[in-house]
């Protein structure tokens, strides 16, 4: 049995780090790609900045027209173009960063993700832009002559832009750009931070469960919970040195937090919930709230219930301790729950 006492000591001593050098190899299908998803220019990851150089020149096309078009179906349309050209490659390159076996891709589709998210939210603060929809909106004779999807398209762009701090002058304008560039990088560095592994010298491990984890020379890496191990000690070991915390990423989400509090006062809102559920289905943080004490109070009993039916079943594999941890509960052989009459 891991002791908390003893295994932080041992985890304080050896100093657990972030360790992001994963070695993978590629399958026969990764081999076999003729560019990522069907696209040519992704065979290699140079690729990505080909793609994202090709979407940004046919975003300055559309920009254009759609800020000397006359107002009218063709000003939506534009838009949903100019939207679509950057989110068919930045919705591609999100999925790659995480995804991709290869580092070399997984980097140049991060690269990728930062510069296109940049353009975005210089574009939500981009005045001669938003004067070219407002001038559609403001028009009831042009309104009146679109069919009522295109109507709330234009709606919903428009929203995008007043999120933003369209509203704002040239300079807190510029300071929102900034706040939300900025935010990208937070965000991009505390999502990896948090599926980082963790890694640990051997010999702090009895030696009978280092087979359940990856090894590094000297060093154990912990990649995960281990949560449905049938060994209670393996799950031990992962809860605590998986989800040890790390300093470096406690000061990352802290200034992820500070930054969108920031921007979201700097736009006109008390937080940034306020200004993340306004245009939703719950509006307000105070909706959520009441929407979450109700589904706890309404499953209470349920939980309650299921509980006791866990430690029941944690009692017959093992008398002397039938707690339900935390790092336990998904190992509990599901086949023993009766099925629902």
């Amino acid at each position: 049995m891991l002791t908390s006492r003893r295994l932080l000591n041992l985890v304080k001593y050896t100093g657990i780090s972030h360790y992001r050098h994963v070695t993978t190899s590629w399958s026969p299908i990764g081999t076999a790609f003729n560019g990522l998803f069907g696209v040519p220019e992704l065979t290699s990851p140079a690729g990505f900045e080909i793609a994202q150089e090709r979407a940004l020149n046919e975003t300055e096309r559309l920009v254009e027209r759609a800020c000397s078009s006359p107002p009218g179906a063709l000003t939506v349309q534009t838009f949903d173009q100019l939207s679509d050209s950057l989110c068919k490659v930045a919705d591609l390159a999100d999925f790659v960063k995480v995804a991709h076996p290869d580092p070399a891709y997984r980097d140049a589709a991060e690269k990728t993700c930062l510069k296109i998210g940049t353009v975005v939210e210089k574009l939500n603060t981009n005045v001669d832009l938003c004067k070219s929809l407002k001038n559609l909106l403001d028009n009831n004779e042009v309104l009146a002559a679109l069919d009522p999807e295109t109507r709330r398209v234009a709606e919903l762009f428009m929203f995008d832009f007043e999120i933003s701090g369209i509203h704002l002058d040239e300079e807190k304008r510029k300071k929102a750009v900034s706040l939300n560039v900025n935010l990208l990088d937070l965000n991009n560095e505390f999502l990896i931070g948090s599926h980082l592994p963790n890694k640990i010298e051997k010999r702090v491990l009895p030696d009978h469960i280092h087979h359940h984890f990856t090894t590094d020379r000297n060093f154990i890496q912990i990649s995960g919970l281990h949560a449905e191990c049938p060994d209670a000690l393996v799950r031990e070991a992962a809860y605590k040195i998986f989800l040890y915390p790390n300093a470096h990423l406690m000061q990352c989400l802290e200034e992820l937090l500070a930054c969108r509090n920031e921007l979201a006062q700097l736009v006109g809102y008390e937080s940034f919930a306020h200004r993340a559920l306004k245009g939703t289905m719950a509006k307000t943080p105070e909706n959520v709230m009441s929407f979450l004490q109700l589904l706890t109070d309404k499953l209470a009993d349920r939980t309650a219930k299921d509980f006791e039916m866990m430690r029941d079943m944690k009692l017959k594999l093992n008398p002397r301790n039938a707690r339900v941890q935390i790092k336990a509960h998904a190992s509990i052989p599901m086949r023993n729950i009766p099925e629902p009459s």
